[in-house]
């Protein structure tokens, strides 16, 4: 008998967010890939004290519209 093996789920990955923590041994970066911004909200509160973080830096994991204007979006 042969068993069926179910490809894992895999998730859209359409942000990189990376939080920044100060620790006595200087700053840390913990980089997240998620798909929705309202992640960032639990991502936030599971991790060190909120009040350790010094930034979050979010940007678009797909590069292919690196150069789109918001003019040029508007024509889309």
């Amino acid at each position: 008998m042969s068993e069926v093996l179910e490809k894992p789920e895999t998730k859209f990955v359409r942000w990189i967010a990376t939080v920044y923590y100060r620790t006595d041994n200087g700053l840390i970066d913990v980089q997240h890939d998620i798909e929705e911004l309202e992640e960032i909200q639990e991502l936030v509160e599971c991790g060190p004290d909120w009040n350790t973080i010094e930034r979050v830096d979010i940007v678009l994991s797909d590069k292919r519209y690196a150069s789109l204007t918001v003019e040029q979006s508007e024509q889309l």
